[in-house]
């Protein structure tokens, strides 16, 4: 089950039966698309990083604006890494 603060981003579904197990890519999309940063930091922590990164790269649901950070922050910190 999802945190309580979360049920505000799926107003269109039945929040009761979400679960990061059963719709990860769903739930990743909207909290990325409008989640607070204290949000993302629990889905990273609840997610696998590279499912993550995978749909934060890809996913086509997402908006430019929130893409386009995401496209930034990886490259940023793959440039780091090296």
């Amino acid at each position: 089950m999802l945190p309580a603060e979360l049920k505000k981003y799926f107003w269109d579904c039945s929040f009761e039966e979400l679960t990061i197990e059963k719709y990860p890519k769903f739930i990743i999309e909207r909290i990325l698309n409008y989640g607070k940063e204290s949000e993302i930091k629990w889905l990273r922590k609840n997610v696998d990083g590279d499912y993550f990164k995978n749909i934060a790269l890809t996913s086509r649901r997402l908006d430019r604006k929130t893409a386009n950070y995401w496209k930034k922050y990886f490259r940023i910190n793959e440039k780091n890494n090296k």
